[in-house]
């Protein structure tokens, strides 16, 4: 990945008799900063010294002033150079905002592609299944659907949201994923505002992954990480959701997702980079 910079929006030329702020929080762009502030403190001793206060041009007080023309020539000389290299290094700060401008719209892009893609992706997998089912397969067509069978009576789900992700996580424990991602869809759809919601809801999406039904675990994932982007679970639900696409074969987006992961969240474990990894050689990611 290309390197980013956190801007903090400064004036790009800075007065000599001022104290500069600092551009932009990065290793180059503080040494380059401070580089500036130093020349500005010698050019304003100068300044201030005008050259006959019996000091040297760069303000020390033992050597004798220069006389007449002479002194002013090389204290000019020297305002000079100095100023030349302030302008130089307010250049190179320039094109570093520059790339970091370019950096950024890049990235916020890319990651409105992606949300663009997942959202199409989702209309598909939430819709698509409706469309074209005319009866049971070998059925022929007009012929009445068979009456179903009944399902298996449920408990109900405890009210007390903390309760019911504790039915639920022990469901899961229990390889009931049907189980835990209805109890889990039940905090969502009732308790959202619940501190347990957001638990819940990335248990739906592991509960339809554990499972083997990677479109519904791509919606849960997508919907854990809208949640809260900057939540616990959020990277782990960029992750799931890329494994979900690359199941059902949606390897462009599940590279794409995995692009947003990566960029997002730069400080992952070992365990993380590892899998990221896997899902990317499973996605067939360049």
């Amino acid at each position: 990945m290309r390197p980013r910079f956190l801007l903090l929006a400064a004036p790009l030329f800075l007065p000599l008799a001022a104290s500069a702020q600092p551009l932009i929080q990065s290793q180059e762009g503080i040494a380059l900063q401070n580089e500036i502030l130093q020349l500005q403190q010698q050019l304003q001793q100068m300044q201030a010294q005008g050259g006959g206060n019996g000091g040297s041009a760069l303000g020390g007080g033992n050597a004798p002033p220069p006389s007449g023309n002479a002194g002013n020539s090389a204290n000019g000389g020297l305002v000079a150079s100095l100023l030349t290299q302030v302008q130089t290094l307010q250049s190179q700060v320039q094109s570093l905002n520059g790339q970091v401008s370019e950096l950024k719209h890049e990235m916020d892009t890319q990651n409105a592609q992606t949300q663009k893609d997942i959202g199409d992706l989702k209309f598909q997998l939430q819709n698509g299944g409706a469309a074209g089912q005319g009866g049971q397969p070998g059925q022929a067509p007009g012929a009445p659907a068979s009456a179903p069978s009944a399902p298996p009576p449920q408990a109900a789900a405890p009210s007390d949201p903390k309760a019911a992700l504790q039915a639920a996580l022990d469901a899961y424990g229990k390889h009931d994923y049907a189980a835990s991602a209805r109890l889990a869809q039940g905090i969502v759809a009732k308790d959202k505002s619940a501190p347990q919601a957001y638990r819940a809801q990335y248990l739906v999406a592991q509960s339809y992954a554990a499972k083997g039904d990677p479109q519904n675990a791509a919606i849960a994932y997508d919907s854990t990480y809208n949640m809260n982007r900057n939540g616990t679970y959020a990277p782990h639900a960029l992750l799931g959701l890329a494994s979900s696409l690359a199941a059902i074969n949606q390897n462009g987006a599940a590279c794409d997702t995995l692009s947003s992961l990566n960029s997002q969240f730069t400080n992952q474990s070992a365990g993380m980079r590892a899998d990221v990894a896997a899902v990317a050689k499973r996605a067939h990611c360049s």
